[in-house]
């Protein structure tokens, strides 16, 4: 009796050992200066994986729930996490920017920063640093010094840092400078092609006037490359 007793008291302590010895919960990861903490929540036991979240390092107020699969790592002022199925960027205070399949920091030569991401049969994003404005989503985007180009079932179009749209369903499009007057600046037009022919727009995308193609010849260098924006420019002036 003494010894089934004993052997059923083992039996429950070796259980009582399997159940309470479960993985060890990874210490909390500080990001970037501190301001944000990474902290690990056990998902599946058998598995022993976990999933991180974010919150405030002082208040420990949560900022983005358990969704990453590794703590987040930092892209330049910002942050990225991965998730299951996407990538996620996020500022100092917890503030989530842009996610997607992928998302790359772009910068141009004066030093603008943009956030693009891309998920998978929805097309690309843009997160403008400068606004905290997000542009599209289009199927391709193209970033220059002062608007967004974007192709969309085999048409382009401009979009400003604000996403509003400038042109669209255009075939080909080309940026003319216009001759500058007097204490003023030199305003930039548009030279576009869409099915009823070439049309000069200004730069809020209002029509000038039309051309034809003899006069938009002097303009344009060949057809524009839906995929590497060659041709976009032309250094010719309006009139």
């Amino acid at each position: 009796m003494k010894k089934n007793l004993f052997i059923i008291i083992s039996m429950m302590m070796v259980a009582f050992l399997a159940t309470s010895c479960g993985p060890k919960t990874p210490e909390p990861v500080l990001l970037g200066d501190g301001n944000l903490t990474a902290y690990a929540v056990l998902q599946d036991k058998t598995s022993e994986t976990f999933l991180w979240g974010i919150r405030e390092t002082k208040s420990g107020i949560a900022r983005i729930k358990c969704v990453f699969t590794a703590p987040p790592k930092n892209l330049e002022e910002f942050f990225i996490g991965e998730t299951a199925d996407k990538k996620i960027v996020f500022d100092n205070t917890g503030k989530i920017l842009i996610s997607g399949t992928y998302c790359v920091i772009d910068k141009l030569v004066g030093g603008e920063k943009f956030i693009v991401s891309r998920t998978d049969g929805q097309g690309e994003k843009v997160y403008v640093a400068a606004n905290g404005k997000t542009v599209g989503p289009k199927e391709k985007l193209f970033i220059s010094a002062s608007q967004i180009y974007y192709r969309q079932d085999g048409k382009l179009g401009v979009l400003s840092y604000d996403n509003k749209e400038i042109l669209q369903g255009m075939e080909e499009i080309y940026i003319v400078d216009g001759k500058a007057k007097k204490d003023e600046k030199t305003p930039t037009y548009y030279l576009c092609k869409d099915d009823s022919g070439y049309k000069l727009y200004d730069a809020e995308g209002k029509p000038v006037r039309k051309m034809n193609r003899v006069q938009a010849s002097k303009y344009t260098k060949g057809a524009l490359d839906y995929n590497t924006m060659k041709g976009l420019y032309s250094s010719k002036v309006a009139y």
